[in-house]
């Protein structure tokens, strides 16, 4: 049976929460430990950790002498329709970052790779089809990574498409090499909310009590045949995703 937050640890919860959902701005001065002491029943050792729980995880940063203080840098702010579109060479997550007047970076490692059942599943193809992998760490300098996101595309299509192999695919990404292949693109994104695991821990240098949004998302062409599929493994405090959709049937 798990065991229950510390005092500590629900304290940052709660603060992590309000800044994230906006109710504490960027640049916002916390209340005092004394304040937050007397609001939420804790002594003032136990509301100091707290406090610095929520400066490891990027939230705040604490000035001494003056108190603590909402990091200005903020979430990047990404709209879900960015992969869609290319914006000079860029798509997807660089879209996004230079949007909010920061330098994206991306670390990439591509191999040949055997799909296990699950893979299998959702590109729809047998167990044991070899598959291209593309793995990528993506975030802004100066701040630690925002994402993990990694592709699978089966090596028919990369062999109709050969630079997908290169670390750098061109302007707009794969999705363009897709799209100038002669494919019509359709994606379907699925969104979940879980706690990270060891390798993600270090790879997106958080903390194991740190909740990730993972995002499997599939292309389909114009055929509705599974054409790629990439799983992004998000920090919730580091992203804010938009969806903008009509009411359309």
């Amino acid at each position: 049976m798990p065991r229950p937050p510390t005092k500590a640890q629900a304290i940052t919860s709660a603060l992590a929460a309000r800044i994230v959902e906006g109710e504490l701005d960027p640049g916002a001065w916390l209340p005092s430990e004394r304040e937050l002491a007397r609001e939420f029943g804790a002594d003032r050792s136990t509301v100091r950790r707290a406090l610095r729980m929520l400066a490891e995880q990027g939230l705040v940063r604490v000035e001494h002498g003056s108190g603590v203080q909402v990091r200005t840098a903020g979430r990047i702010r990404r709209a879900a329709s960015d992969v869609t579109r290319q914006v000079g060479g860029w798509r997807g997550f660089h879209v996004s970052a230079r949007r909010s007047g920061r330098t994206p970076f991306t670390r990439t490692d591509v191999a040949e790779v055997v799909a296990d059942a699950r893979l299998a599943r959702r590109l729809a193809v047998p167990a044991g089809t070899r598959l291209l992998r593309r793995a990528r760490v993506q975030g802004v300098e100066g701040d630690p990574p925002v994402q993990t996101a990694t592709t699978w595309v089966p090596l028919d299509i990369v062999e109709r498409i050969p630079v997908l192999r290169e670390i750098d695919t061109g302007p707009g990404g794969i999705y363009s090499r897709l799209e100038e292949a002669g494919l019509a693109i359709v994606f379907e994104e699925t969104v979940t909310c879980r706690l990270p695991r060891a390798e993600e821990q270090e790879a997106l240098e958080i903390r194991p009590e740190q909740p990730v949004l993972t995002l499997w998302r599939r292309a389909y062409d114009q055929d509705d045949r599974v054409v790629e599929v990439t799983h992004r493994v998000v920090v919730g405090h580091r992203h804010e995703l938009i969806y903008r959709y009509g009411a359309g049937v």
